[in-house]
């Protein structure tokens, strides 16, 4: 790409190593984020993952109707989350 070699030539680095630089530390704010949005449902149910939630769920403990939505972003959260771990593990 034209902007990454421009940057890289003025700040005297390689371009593979700019664009590496550049991945790993996007994804790993990436990561935190939602980290950090896992954490705040989880901490709401007293749960450690999407998982546990559905147990609570299942032995009724919670109703369906109060935390459907929470349920479906935790799902989704957990699922970027892990698809963020494996392309960090690829890249570094």
């Amino acid at each position: 790409m034209e902007l990454i070699r421009e940057v890289a030539e003025a700040l005297d680095m390689k371009q593979d190593f700019l664009a590496k630089k550049s991945l790993t530390l996007y994804l790993e704010k990436e990561l935190r984020d939602t980290e950090a949005a896992i954490f705040k449902i989880t901490s709401k149910y007293g749960v450690k993952s999407v998982f546990e939630l559905d147990d609570r769920l299942k032995q009724g403990r919670l109703k369906e109707e109060d935390m459907l939505d929470d349920f479906l972003e935790l799902d989704y959260l957990e699922a970027k989350r892990d698809k963020i771990r494996r392309v960090l593990e690829k890249i570094q």
